[in-house]
């Protein structure tokens, strides 16, 4: 080999010392990049099932373990090198208002409000979140291999119940992210996605029916006595169906005394004026249901007459007639 070619061997082996050398270098760098100061374990999704009414509010928490340490150093084994964390909770799906979580109606339109909360089980403050509002960055972080001890934070989860009683009826969700910041210097980021959900049955209320005195009879005309009441339906169309039964045979409407019965009619009014209803007999299609609370809001959309005939109460025994009638509505 003469001296050039050495000379050229020699290049060509620095070349490649290089080319390694510069190899390891960038692998170095991506190895280092694959670390971050901050990590959170996933939070799993908040699903509700069915909402059974007068079950009350629905809550549910989990427990999650946030990493927040120094620099890179995931592999921290002292609490020297764990720096404090604070959360913002977004909502991905953008139902929520500026300052109340809220999750859909899967058609649109209708809305169940909720209560999501955030606790420091090492230090066990907790705080009520608000969509897109950090917390304070003062929650106790954890290192590599968390939990150490335990998880160190607990997301909870409460659905509104009065919301929920005044919801149109179907399944609501959301899609919500939790960001978690701490770190070095407080902005080093990590998240976890999760969504919240629940289904709402039809429901039909009726409300303020009261007893129906019909009084002494005055010896002549028919007795009549009227009550008025509320109808709610978790359906913006208000439709529903009634039916009544009374306490006689085959639910025959009849108020009695010792033995002796007096049969009576039944009449119900949507508020489109008066229908009959029949002992037994198919339910009555009504509407102008209250959609908007169970108690209608105070104004009462419907109402239920009772009418004993004349020849009936003419040849009654005198004394005192009681009887049971039941009303029962229905979702349509």
């Amino acid at each position: 080999m003469n001296a050039q070619s050495r000379q050229d061997n020699l290049c060509h082996r620095g070349t490649l010392r290089g080319m390694a050398l510069l190899c390891l270098l960038f692998l170095a760098c991506l190895s280092s990049a694959a670390y971050a100061a901050v990590a959170v374990t996933p939070v799993a999704g908040y699903d509700f099932g069915i909402w059974s009414p007068g079950s009350g509010a629905p809550a549910a928490s989990q427990d999650f373990c946030v990493v927040s340490v120094v620099g890179n150093r995931l592999t921290a084994n002292n609490s020297n090198q764990l720096r404090p964390w604070g959360a913002t909770l977004y909502d991905d799906s953008g139902a929520s208002s500026a300052n109340v979580f809220r999750i859909e109606h899967v058609a649109g339109g209708s809305f169940i409000e909720l209560e999501v909360r955030l606790r420091d089980l090492r230090s066990g403050a907790e705080e009520s979140l608000a969509p897109g509002v950090v917390t304070a960055t003062d929650k106790t972080g954890d290192e590599l291999h968390c939990p150490r001890g335990g998880p160190n934070g607990r997301l909870s989860v409460r659905l509104l119940g009065s919301g929920l009683a005044a919801a149109r009826a179907g399944s609501y969700e959301g899609q919500f992210t939790l960001e978690i910041s701490g770190g070095s210097n407080g902005r080093d980021t990590d998240t976890t996605t999760f969504t919240i959900r629940i289904d709402v049955p039809d429901l039909v209320r009726i409300s303020n029916l009261n007893d129906i005195s019909l009084g002494f009879y005055p010896g002549s005309g028919e007795m009549v006595g009227s009550d008025a009441l509320c109808v709610y339906r978790n359906d913006p169309a208000g439709a529903y169906t009634v039916e009544a039964s009374g306490q006689g045979a085959g639910n025959a409407f009849v108020v009695a005394q010792n033995g002796t019965e007096l049969p009576f009619a039944v009449d119900f009014s949507d508020g489109n004026g008066w229908r009959a209803l029949t002992a037994g007999g198919a339910p009555l299609a009504a509407g102008n249901a209250s959609s908007q609370a169970l108690d209608c809001g105070g104004v009462l959309n419907a109402a239920v007459r009772v009418r004993i005939a004349e020849a009936e109460l003419a040849t009654a025994e005198p004394g005192s007639y009681a009887g049971r009638l039941t009303i029962t509505v229905a979702p349509i």
